[in-house]
């Protein structure tokens, strides 16, 4: 311990700007990981604690449109213990702009058995049963609800769903043990009667009296229920949504680590700049005796010591992070797959040893190599501080054969990915990586080749370039940790300009109608309400409109899992483009009887191929559906069946819509007939009205929400490189500090000192950007053809966004410059006397 307090804590105390710009490299790196790591558990936990608000302590659960004279049965069945109806509806608040309820229509009289929260009056804590039954308008809500929003007993809530709001009277307030404040409550038979659900359940609860086995229980219940009905215990949703999500969240949690990767290459050139600044101290301990472990573990104690400090500060710095990623990921989570609200932050403690481990352990691999160097150095050489050895000067064969091996590692876990082990996708991509970073020697020592040639007759850039091939040993770290952040950048940009191309594409085909119409409540709740019968009827009589096509989705299983239904009906001007080509016959296939045609992804995730048949669970029984195609669709990487309205109505003898695509005729204009419409149609304000630009500004609205979160790991894994350079400067200037003498002594001025420090950082910042460049290209590869098709299954043609990548260089090399600003002051104000004295 006393060891560590004179050489580890004493030197870092003695130089504190450098142990602040180490402890930020590390905290920078471990921040983002563990901000992501709160968001994806936040997400996670929202779910299961909404299901556990609605479930209870139910072991069963049955979910559809369900009779509610089916209940008396359900509930005398042998082996059910306990019982208990819902019904859910899902509201909005006009007064509150994107806010909304999720209702629970309970009965009070068997929910007991069951409740997660309890019912009481704002007043005191006592449950208000002449309220309850009393007023059919009367609700509870959650008490962090009511609290956020200023409401007290007695106030009147505004809710709207399909054309009606009305007005609820705030009796009783929810406490549940956990959850969002998004949950409310009323008396099932005033719910049924308020949102039109006369005589139907969503949902039953079912405790079991054997609840380790309630199999036969959900046979007998299996026996009674509608075949679509789904009877499964609660958890099983809250996995299936944890399932759904996990692509996204494993992507997030790899694009996190790419600081921390970048981090391991700054660790180094922080240690190495520790060696170089102590050399006289290593030579007097070994001349002394000390041991080269004891060496080695002093530098490896600095890592570790910075290692910790930077963790505990990153553990910080990813709490605060955290707010904006949270909200981020929960805007995306509800864009692709189901609505969240995430409101509280669940820090899953059981990673603070894993985000321990990666702070600390990214620290101690980058100071491997330097502890090792300054243990084997000979006393007499490190007490000679003249003597300064250039390694690598001309790199060697070995590194690009560690960079084919890298390359073809990336290769095969390409293959691995594609076969179906999903996560190989992120080590093809780790790979891809470390096979560019391998090249950075030769790059290097390649671009100062060159600058050499094209600066021959400029004396101090000529000077820079050749001292690029003289510490190459150090430049090459450099070099290959801006390229990481760079890749990175480079990489995610691609895939996203090649993502939004295709969506774009997308678009031009399937968007084609005039005017789109949908119930405003759409909007934040999903596909929950429908376009009434009023509304069709009124478009299709007003002569400006030449035709409609409707679209309905729900959820259905096929092949024993969830999937998405889209039901259409329309004039087939918007055909989808399917893999394969024969768009025209497959889409004639697809009006068959009992034909349907599926996306990409649902091709993926349900093996199912052109000609193949689906199973689903209809209201009349299981049917098989004949695929007649696999279309391209980005419209959710979960996937999507297609069915006809004539072959949906067949089975499910559903009528209802939930929006409406309209086509004018020749010469109309869209913004008088939306005018039209709200001045004519009594409840045009319960819909939303877009026209086809419209639409499409608001579909990339969504698509930039959903990758906002990239923008942020992107900037700070660009900021932990820039930090590297500053770092490598440093090192650089003390190295080389006789070297500036002597420059200074023989005439050089403090102006060109300058310059020169300058000019070597730029040379670096290009290097950075050839390979950086190069290796996002490649790395974007992977992401679009590897990982991509791996976890959501889309095929995506790779689009390189040149107007992007042309102009890194316009903010990379002012950025590398502005970093290397105070050594390079530093170092033209060197003492030439001191320095020159030095190897005396």
């Amino acid at each position: 311990m006393k060891f560590f307090i004179q050489h580890v804590l004493r030197y870092a105390l003695g130089h504190k700007v450098l142990a602040v710009i180490n402890i930020l490299s590390v905290a920078l790196g471990v921040s983002v990981y563990l901000a992501v790591q709160i968001a994806n558990r936040s997400a996670v936990a929202t779910f299961r604690a909404g299901i556990d608000v609605v479930a209870g302590r139910a072991n069963l659960e049955i979910r559809g449109t369900l009779d509610d004279a089916l209940f008396p049965a359900l509930q005398n069945l042998q082996g059910v213990a306990a019982a208990t109806p819902l019904v859910e509806p899902l509201v909005t608040l006009p007064d509150y702009p994107g806010e909304y309820l999720h209702i629970l229509g309970i009965d009070p009289f068997t929910n007991s058995p069951f409740e997660n929260f309890k019912i009481s009056k704002a007043t005191r804590h006592t449950f208000d049963s002449d309220a309850w039954f009393g007023n059919p308008r009367s609700i509870a809500v959650a008490s962090s609800f009511a609290a956020a929003h200023h409401l007290k007993r007695g106030d009147k809530l505004r809710v709207a769903f399909g054309e009606r709001q009305v007005d609820l009277v705030l009796s009783s307030l929810l406490e549940a043990t956990d959850g969002n404040s998004h949950f409310a409550a009323m008396d099932i038979g005033w719910a049924q009667e308020l949102f039109g659900l006369q005589g139907k359940l969503t949902r039953v609860l079912i405790r079991a009296q054997d609840p380790d086995d309630p199999g036969p229980v959900t046979e007998a219940i299996r026996r009674i229920v509608p075949p679509d009905a789904v009877v499964d215990q609660p958890g099983d949703r809250g996995r299936q949504v944890e399932q759904m999500v996990s692509g996204f969240q494993l992507n997030l949690t790899a694009l996190s680590m790419v600081s921390l990767l970048v981090g391991v290459f700054l660790i180094y050139n922080t240690v190495t700049a520790s060696v170089v600044r102590r050399r006289s101290e290593i030579g007097i301990l070994r001349a002394l005796g000390v041991s080269r472990t004891r060496i080695r573990w002093l530098f490896l104690g600095e890592a570790a010591f910075y290692g910790t400090v930077g963790t505990l500060f990153g553990i910080a710095g990813g709490v605060l992070l955290a707010n904006f990623l949270v909200f981020a990921v929960s805007e995306t989570v509800t864009n692709l797959y189901v609505l969240a609200s995430i409101e509280h932050f669940y820090f899953p403690l059981w990673q603070l040893p894993l985000v321990l481990a990666a702070g600390i352990g990214s620290a101690l691999i980058g100071a491997v190599i330097p502890a090792h160097a300054g243990a084997t150095l000979p006393p007499l050489q490190a007490l000679n501080l003249g003597i300064q050895v250039n390694r690598w000067e001309r790199p060697g064969s070995n590194w690009i054969l560690l960079s084919g091996a890298g390359l073809v590692a990336a290769v095969i876990s390409s293959e691995v990915a594609l076969a179906g082990c999903r996560v190989a996708g992120f080590a093809a991509a780790f790979f891809t990586l470390i096979g560019f970073c391998c090249l950075s020697p030769y790059v290097t020592h390649r671009c100062g080749i060159w600058a050499n040639a094209l600066f021959r007759a400029l004396l101090l850039p000529r000077l820079a370039a050749r001292n690029l091939i003289r510490s190459l040993h150090r430049h090459a770290i450099t070099v290959a940790a801006l390229a990481s952040a760079l890749a990175m950048l480079v990489s995610v940009s691609t895939m996203i300009y090649s993502f939004r191309k295709a969506v774009d594409g997308w678009l031009e085909r399937r968007l084609v109608a005039d005017l789109f119409i949908s119930p405003a409540t759409n909007e934040i709740l999903g596909f929950e309400d429908f376009v009434s019968e009023d509304l069709i009827h009124y478009m299709r009589a007003i002569p400006e409109v030449e035709a409609l096509d409707t679209y309905r989705n729900l959820t259905v299983i096929a092949n024993g899992q969830p999937v998405t239904l889209a039901v259409v009906i329309g004039t087939g001007r918007n055909p989808p483009e399917f893999v394969g080509g024969g768009d025209l016959a497959k889409y004639r296939a697809f009006h068959d009887v009992d034909c349907v045609i599926i996306s990409e992804p649902l091709s993926r995730r349900l093996k199912l191929n052109q000609g193949d048949r689906a199973t689903v669970a209809t209201p009349m029984g299981l049917r098989k559906f004949r695929v007649a195609g696999v279309f391209y669709d980005y419209s959710r990487d979960s996937g999507v069946m297609m069915m006809q309205r004539a072959n949906y109505e067949k089975f499910w003898h559903d009528p209802r819509i939930n929006s409406v695509s309209v086509y004018l005729r020749p010469g109309t204009r869209v913004e008088d007939v939306i005018q039209k419409i709200q001045v004519e149609f009594p409840n045009a304000r319960s819909y939303s009205f877009y026209s086809n630009r419209a639409l499409r500004e608001e579909v990339f609205k969504v698509f930039d929400q959903t990758f906002a979160v990239t923008q942020v790991l992107r900037l700070i894994a660009l900021l932990v490189a820039m930090i590297g350079i500053a770092l490598n400067v440093a090192v650089l200037v003390r190295e080389r500090e006789r070297e500036i003498g002597i420059l200074r002594a023989v005439g050089v001025s403090r102006p060109q000192v300058f310059g020169l420090i300058i000019s070597e950082s730029l040379l670096v910042g290009m290097n950075a950007i050839v390979l950086g460049s190069a290796a996002g290209i490649g790395l974007s590869f992977v992401l679009t053809e590897v990982v991509n098709k791996a976890f959501f299954g889309w095929t995506i043609a790779l689009r390189i966004p040149w107007d992007q990548i042309l102009w890194i260089p316009a903010w990379l090399l002012p950025s590398a410059a502005l970093a290397s600003l105070h050594q390079a002051d530093q170092a033209s104000r060197c003492k030439i006397v001191e320095a020159v004295r030095i190897d005396a």
